[in-house]
């Protein structure tokens, strides 16, 4: 959703909610190979306009389910994830906590994929995975170990 500075400002006294829903599967790539689909993410909160400063703060509540694949079989999992977060934005001074607003517009949905992104498990794991999961431990004894090594042959030139 974007919001030019110019409505927040005049907004943030008598109506500063936010709610509104967006399609957050544009923003997924290959860049994330675990994460296969996303439901619509609902937005909701409260944003605070510092004048004197030119800062924007939003406080937004964010839900959405995330479809990703188990660590160990692959097959797809579904992943409720609810969080609060604070994004904060400025026209002048940006310091390392606030972004940085490009022209006269701050457009959060990007901003609220990258907290989605930061929220979202390392890596799921499916409820049935480890009845079918075996781990194949192979043994080697010091010969071997140095047969199968890519400096034996180094060693044995030297």
């Amino acid at each position: 959703m974007k919001f030019t500075v110019m409505e927040l400002i005049k907004h943030y006294r008598t109506d500063n909610r936010i709610a509104y829903v967006f399609d957050a599967d544009k923003y997924l790539n290959d860049d994330f190979p675990d994460l296969v689909g996303i439901s619509p993410v609902v937005v909701s909160g409260s944003f605070s306009v510092d004048q004197s400063e030119e800062i924007f703060i939003f406080d937004l509540d964010i839900n959405c389910t995330l479809t990703m694949l188990c660590a160990l079989t692959l097959v797809e999992v579904i992943v409720p994830l609810s969080f609060k977060t604070t994004l904060t934005f400025a026209l002048n001074s940006v310091e390392d906590h606030m972004f940085a607003i490009d022209g006269l517009s701050i457009d959060l949905d990007p901003h609220v994929f990258a907290e989605i992104l930061v929220e979202k498990p390392m890596k799921v794991v499916s409820a049935d995975a480890r009845k079918h999961y075996q781990e194949d431990i192979v043994k080697l004894d010091e010969s071997d170990k140095l047969a199968q090594s890519p400096f034996a042959q180094l060693t044995k030139k030297a």
